[in-house]
C-alpha cells in the first residue's frame, strides 16, 4: 500500500483526551485570552497540524502561516470548537487496543521531542525556533495513521523491533510494511497543507543525510528525537534518564547544524524545566501536588 492511499480518511485522528478536556474549559470561557488557546493547543501535534491545515485553506485568504497562535486569530474561536468536537478524542482511545500502542507514551515522545528541537534551534541560532517546535511535535504522527489503519502489522513491526530503539523500528517497518511512518507522515502533512519544511523534517528525521533545502531542520529533529528517546514515559513526574542518545544519531547530523554531543544533556535539562510547565498547562488540577 502506498502512504498516500494510506491516508485517505484518516482526518479522525485523535488527540490526548486531557487536552481536548482542557481546550474545551477554555473556549468556553469568555475571560480566556488566544494566547492561553495557543499555548494549550501547542502541545498535541494533532490538533497543532489540523488548525494549521484549517487555516491554511483557500477559503481563509492570507499568507501561508505556521504559527498556532496566528491560526487561531485567522480562523476564530468558533471554528476552533467546531474542529475539536471532530477529533472524537474519547472515543478513539478506546478504540485502539493498548497492545499495539500506549497513546500517552506517543503523546509524551511527541512533546519532549518539540522542546529539544526548539532548544536546539536556539542553539544553532536559527531566528524562529518555535517553527521546529511545530516540526518535532508531528514528526511521529505518521505511526497514528499506521495504528489507526493497520494495528495488527503495527503489533507485529513492534514484536519484531521489541524494546530497541526506534531507528530499529524505523527499519522494521520497511520490512514489514514496506513503507515508513516518515512516508506515511509526510504524505498526511502534505494533504494537510503543513509548511515544506515541515513536511521534510517529517519525511527525513530518520534519514537525514537525503534531506533538501531544510537540511538543518532535518537534522535538529533527527537530533532532538533521539535526546527524546532518554526521557522516561513516567516523565511527568520529573524522572529522566539518559541512555546513549548519540548512538542513534547520524555522525553527519552534528556536522550539519554546527553542534556537539555535548548538547544533549544540557537539551535534557531544558525539557526538564518545561516538563512542569507543560503539566500546568495539560492538567492543572495534577500539578497543584508539585
Amino acid at each position: 500500500m502506498e502512504a498516500h492511499s494510506l491516508i485517505e480518511g484518516s482526518d479522525g485522528l485523535f488527540s490526548l483526551p486531557e487536552v481536548c478536556q482542557q481546550l474545551a474549559r477554555l473556549l468556553n470561557d469568555e475571560k480566556c485570552a488566544n494566547i492561553e488557546i495557543a499555548e494549550l493547543i501547542s502541545y498535541d501535534p494533532v490538533l497543532t497540524a489540523r488548525i494549521l491545515n484549517t487555516a491554511n485553506q483557500p477559503s481563509y485568504p492570507g499568507p501561508p502561516l505556521d504559527t498556532v497562535s496566528d491560526a487561531i486569530d485567522r480562523i476564530g474561536a468558533e471554528n476552533l470548537k467546531q474542529l475539536l468536537s471532530s477529533t472524537a478524542a474519547v472515543s478513539a482511545f478506546e478504540q485502539i487496543d493498548p497492545e499495539v500502542v500506549d497513546m500517552e507514551d506517543f503523546w509524551h515522545h511527541s512533546v519532549c521531542c518539540a522542546m529539544a528541537a526548539e532548544s536546539l534551534a536556539i542553539k544553532c541560532g536559527l531566528k524562529q525556533p518555535e517553527q521546529l517546535f511545530v516540526a518535532g511535535l508531528v514528526h511521529d504522527i505518521g505511526q497514528l495513521v499506521i495504528y489507526q489503519k493497520m494495528p495488527d502489522l503495527a503489533l507485529e513491526v513492534l514484536e519484531k523491533a521489541g524494546k530497541e530503539e526506534s531507528s530499529y523500528r524505523y527499519r522494521a517497518e520497511k520490512e514489514i510494511l514496506g513503507l515508513t511512518h516518515s512516508q506515511v507522515g509526510k504524505a498526511l502533512i502534505e494533504k494537510w497543507r503543513l509548511p515544506a519544511m515541515v513536511q521534510e523534517t517529517v519525511e527525513f528525521h530518520h534519514e537525514p543525510r537525503l534531506a533538501g533545502e531544510f537540511h538543518v531542520e532535518t537534522s535538529i529533529v533527527h537530533i532532538a528525537t533521539a535526546i527524546a528517546n532518554c526521557v522516561e514515559p513516567s516523565w511527568k513526574m520529573k524522572s529522566l534518564e539518559q541512555h546513549d542518545a548519540n548512538r542513534q544519531i547520524d555522525p553527519q547530523a552534528w556536522q550539519t547544524t554546527g553542534l556537539s554531543p555535548d548538547v544533549i544533556g544540557s537539551t535534557l535539562s531544558d525539557i526538564n524545566m518545561q516538563a512542569l510547565t507543560l503539566l500546568c498547562v495539560i492538567a492543572p488540577e495534577s500539578s497543584a501536588i508539585y
